[in-house]
């Protein structure tokens, strides 16, 4: 397995990728998930004209000259409420007491708004306010018409296309699904929250990075737990994860030590790997591979290490599975506030903090830059990457990716 630069890594993991089939959802469990195929209006939104106020329906041309000194009185000849039809026309010097929503009348083509009449004894109104024809009225397809596509095919499905859909009455929509991955941790050394330490132990913090990450990612983690550093236990939870899942994340034993055993263990379950090693700093013991299509991520133990390689190698490759185009991290152009100063042979994404300042973006790295440093990751908003040994001085205005 050969090394490669960042570019290098992401274009093969990306070209790797095979987009998750489409398949039917309910609108609820679509939520947030990529639309697989276009969605084609059925029919009018709205799907008849209705009022737009509280008020009263008319014909325009009858209160035409009316106003706050020159009112004049209509006849009531009923009433429509939203989710009731109207039964009675509105027939010359007539009109009809109109609620938001209600189907429009026939023979109306305005809606006097209730805070420009004023009520008048023996089923009269006094209207006050001249309207146009139109006015007050949402008219049918204004919105949206027949046969037109609404959503293309690629749109995420936030709040409001899920509102569009189901105005529309969806109860299903065709979507790529959350692509599931499976985190496991590797180490002899971790524990779970909760329990107690013993002598050479540490507490498992990377699972719930990673699963955190996956769930802002649009994915749906599926926790392994944590393995010993041994063939057997890797193999086995290994081997279940792929069995499962359409993607794999793990996290230690990539490295060149003798507990190192992940790599070994994804040859023997024929997992093909692409490279191993990637010139960045922090994270450069990363493997990827996969099997079938499965994609199969190798990071770092340093949590650091993992999260920034999560960040740069395997998110944009997870969002392209569930079907998003658009896989940079956000990005926003920064000023430096203090230099960020990279002394090493690789490119080193550095933590960094940014803030808004008198209208502008400005970007100061963390003190503590070591890929242990969990404190750095707690406090950083952003990477900034610093090409081998040079200096990002201060005043210049910088890429920062937002995390």
């Amino acid at each position: 397995m050969a090394s490669c630069n960042v570019h290098e890594a992401r274009q093969q993991i990306l070209h790797a990728v095979h987009l998750l089939p489409g398949r039917r959802e309910s609108l609820s469990a679509a939520a947030g998930c990529v639309l697989a195929a276009d969605v084609v209006s059925p029919g009018n939104l709205p799907p008849w004209d209705n009022s737009a106020m509280d008020g009263y329906a008319v014909r325009a041309a009858d209160v035409s000259s009316a106003s706050q000194n020159n009112p004049l009185h209509l006849r009531v000849t009923g009433a429509v409420a939203a989710g009731q039809a109207a039964a009675v026309p509105v027939e010359p010097l007539t009109c009809q007491r109109i609620f938001t929503g209600a189907p429009l009348p026939p023979g109306a083509d305005a809606v006097v708004m209730q805070e420009d009449t004023r009520s008048h004894p023996e089923g009269f109104v006094a209207i006050l306010e001249a309207v146009e024809v139109g006015e007050n009225i949402r008219r049918v397809g204004e919105d949206v018409p027949a046969g037109v596509v609404v959503l293309p095919a690629g749109t995420v499905l936030g709040p409001g296309q899920a509102a569009l859909a189901a105005a529309l009455g969806f109860a299903e929509l065709e979507v790529h699904p959350r692509p599931r991955v499976g985190v496991l941790v590797t180490g002899a050394e971790l524990v779970e929250p909760g329990r107690p330490l013993q002598v050479g132990q540490i507490y498992d913090s990377n699972s719930f990075a990673i699963a955190g990450w996956l769930r802002a990612a649009g994915c749906e983690p599926v926790e392994l737990g944590i393995a010993d550093d041994t063939k057997e236990d890797l193999a086995e939870k290994i081997d279940y994860a792929l069995s499962e899942c359409d993607a794999l994340i793990t996290v230690g034993g990539v490295s060149v030590g003798e507990y190192d055993l992940v790599k070994a263990v994804l040859e023997e379950l024929g997992c093909h790997q692409s490279f191993w090693k990637v010139n960045m700093k922090p994270g450069k013991p990363f493997v990827f591979g996969t099997r079938g299509r499965q994609l199969i991520f190798g990071l770092p133990g340093n949590p650091v290490s993992a999260a920034v390689t999560f960040l740069i190698l395997a998110r944009p490759a997870l969002l392209k599975l569930r079907g998003v185009t658009d896989v940079e991290l956000p990005a926003v152009s920064a000023v430096v506030e203090e230099d960020f100063v990279n002394r090493g042979e690789r490119p080193h994404f550095m933590r960094g903090r940014l803030e808004r300042r008198d209208g502008h973006w400005q970007v100061r790295p963390l003190a503590q830059q070591g890929s242990h440093m969990l404190t750095s990751l707690a406090k950083a908003n952003c990477l900034v990457e610093v090409a081998e040994a040079s200096t990002i001085t201060r005043g210049t205005i910088v890429k920062c990716q937002t995390f």
